[in-house]
């Protein structure tokens, strides 16, 4: 039971923590508002997926994406198509294995749920659960606090089913064994570059040549679309010391924080719960617990009752006490009831998804309402900062007309006392200072600042900051004239034909190699200089990474006097990359750990097994994609 508890608090802990720390947008209030039922994009086994939650999780999908962009985001980059197919298809796994966990019995209790959520760092303020921040924090992801706990217990069973499987993965000794040898195999490995360059002299172009180069690639030769923007920087910053406070402000902000505090409100509850299941029926059920809630009517101990017929196996042991908890943590039946309850009230048993449930409201426990004094220096510092974040906004909005109706941006510069910088010329992918903000650069090549010369709305810089653009200077791309770019288009032609020719030099020199001459008949033969770096590793820093994995990748020689050997680029040059000595890997590692080395394969294996697992119940469930109207068995 607590290997139980560990697993499932640490997928609120970590996993939802992760989860709500990334700025997601949400999807508009106005789709609580829409009759009728959303259309599913997919069924899964029946189970339908709808457009809602897809459109919702794209959107979130790509939040997280925008988010790993930085500071200057830049949404043109994400194929929103193959999003929404790869979401889609993350849905749809999800779907599948929420039906095998079902299946396979991984339940989690109201109780562990409600504790569980009390205990997440996310939902607490000084170390204590609120109810207002849980609320918060799922309404700023797009979740519905009351819809949550059933949502959460749904992931802990995948939690769980996935696991089981994550974590009976194994390596064998052998298997390690057989690893280490090939990973910490060394090599003796021999190098010698054909440069491209020995061979310039060769080669000849001639202008019929450089004319169908720069015909063929005249892309290479346009070059970049190039703009200097004006612009003028407005910030909340300007607007601070216009604030005016008030009393009746303070008195107005104080009576939220009030109101706020309220909602914290905390209630211990305990409860008995006699389940309803297969083997249970509602009617029989109801019956034991009617006659429980007559014997605690006579008289008879709540917590003694508790432990004898209570079936939640997390408070049961403990009087039925599910301990402190705030509004949103229970199913809506048995949260109307416990909040209908005096302190020491017991309620007649109340229905919900689990069973009947007899529930004595044990505590009542109300956050200390601060007073003004004491808020105070809070109240102002907050409402201040409200009040310039306002005169910002509206100084925003005027900024917008004015920009609107002038045909530069010096009416918007002189209404706000404003100076109109200038930026030096940046192309499509931005430049330096003003032009690094992909919103900016975004703005200046779009038709209406370009093309139609009108001033920007106000781009967003962050939320104190906004800025205003107009174009200074517009330099349109062009196609260079072959008599700019014949000698650099020659030098390239040149290049090519004697990276050709060192090629057939490097792969005459392997095949000799191959064909079984010796490394000092071929260096001779070829006048060639070999670069030897005995007794290699996987992971040596010399030769070049890419010559490195040419030489694990060939085979070992079969006699002692023999080299194997292959040609590979090395830029314009090419190298051959020789093996005259492979030398079985010793492994250096203690036995702790050989154990955390085969401890992270078998982590590995059990991702692989579960991502297997994953793509089994995939083939055998029914899935129809109803966007394609296809079936999948």
């Amino acid at each position: 039971m607590q290997a139980f508890r560990d697993l499932v608090r640490g997928w609120l802990g970590k996993a939802l923590l992760a989860l709500l720390m990334i700025p997601f947008a949400i999807v508009g209030i106005e789709s609580y508002f829409v009759s009728g039922k959303a259309a599913p994009v997919a069924t899964v086994n029946g189970e339908e997926i709808s457009q809602t939650e897809l459109d919702r999780s794209v959107d979130t999908q790509r939040q997280r994406l925008l988010a790993n962009m930085g500071e200057n985001p830049d949404a043109s980059r994400i194929d929103i198509a193959v999003l929404k197919q790869e979401v889609l298809k993350g849905l749809v796994d999800r779907a599948v294995l929420n039906q095998q966990a079902k299946k396979a019995g991984f339940l989690v209790d109201d109780a562990t749920i409600a504790r569980l959520i009390q205990e997440t760092p996310a939902f607490q303020e000084n170390g204590v659960f609120s109810q207002a921040r849980y609320e918060q924090m799922l309404r700023n992801v797009g979740e519905d606090p009351i819809n949550f706990p059933n949502k959460a217990k749904k992931e802990i069973a995948v939690s769980q089913l996935s696991s089981g499987i994550n974590q009976t993965a194994f390596v064998t000794t052998k298997e390690l064994d057989a690893l280490l040898a090939v990973d910490n195999q060394q090599r003796d490995i021999h190098i010698a570059v054909v440069p491209a360059a020995q061979y310039l002299s060769s080669v000849q172009v001639s202008d019929a040549e450089v004319a169908a180069y720069y015909k063929a690639n005249t892309a290479k030769y346009t070059s970049e679309d190039k703009v200097s923007i004006d612009y003028m920087l407005l910030g909340a910053d300007d607007f601070v010391n216009k604030v005016v406070l008030t009393n009746e402000d303070l008195d107005a902000h104080y009576a939220e924080k009030v109101k706020a505090l309220a909602g914290n409100e905390q209630r211990r509850a305990a409860h008995i719960l006699i389940s309803v299941n297969d083997k249970v029926k509602d009617a029989d059920a109801l019956a034991k617990a009617n006659d429980i809630a007559k014997r605690i009517k006579a008289g008879e101990d709540f917590g003694a009752l508790a432990k004898e017929f209570s079936q939640d196996p997390g408070s049961a042991a403990n009087n039925g006490d599910l301990g402190l908890a705030g509004h949103g943590t229970y199913v809506p039946e048995f949260e109307k009831t416990l909040y209908s309850l005096q302190v020491n009230e017991v309620s007649a048993p109340v229905k919900t998804q689990y069973g009947y449930h007899i529930i004595k409201l044990l505590e009542v426990q109300k956050p200390p309402v601060p007073t003004m004094a004491e808020l105070r220096p809070a109240l102002e510092t907050e409402v201040k900062a409200a009040k310039s974040e306002e005169l910002f906004n509206d100084a925003v909005e005027k900024m917008d007309a004015l920009a609107y109706e002038s045909s530069d941006l010096q009416e918007g510069a002189k209404q706000y006392a404003l100076t109109i910088q200038t930026s030096p010329l940046f192309t499509k992918q931005g430049g330096e200072g003003i032009a690094s903000n992909r919103k900016v650069v975004q703005a200046a090549f779009s038709d209406d600042v370009l093309k139609d010369g009108k001033n920007s709305t106000a781009i967003a810089l962050d939320n104190q900051h906004s800025v205003w653009l107009h174009v200074n200077k517009h330099e349109p791309s062009r196609i260079k004239a072959i008599t700019e770019v014949a000698a650099d288009i020659k030098l390239t032609i040149q290049l090519n034909k004697a990276s050709l020719l060192a090629k057939a030099q490097a792969d005459a020199i392997s095949k000799a190699l191959n064909s079984g001459k010796s490394a000092a008949e071929v260096a001779a033969s070829f006048k060639l200089q070999w670069q030897d770096f005995l007794a290699t590793s996987r992971n040596a820093t010399t030769p070049a990474a890419n010559l490195l994995k040419v030489a694990f990748r060939l085979p070992a020689p079969k006699t002692e006097a023999a080299w194997a050997a292959e040609s590979t680029p090395s830029g314009m040059d090419f190298a051959v990359v020789a093996l005259s000595k492979v030398s079985v890997g010793v492994s250096t590692l203690t036995d702790d750990q050989k154990k955390q080395f085969m401890s992270t394969l078998a982590n590995a294996r059990g991702q692989q097994e579960m991502q297997d697992y994953v793509t089994y119940l995939r083939s055998s469930a029914k899935i129809k994609n109803v966007e394609t109207k296809s079936d999948t068995n």
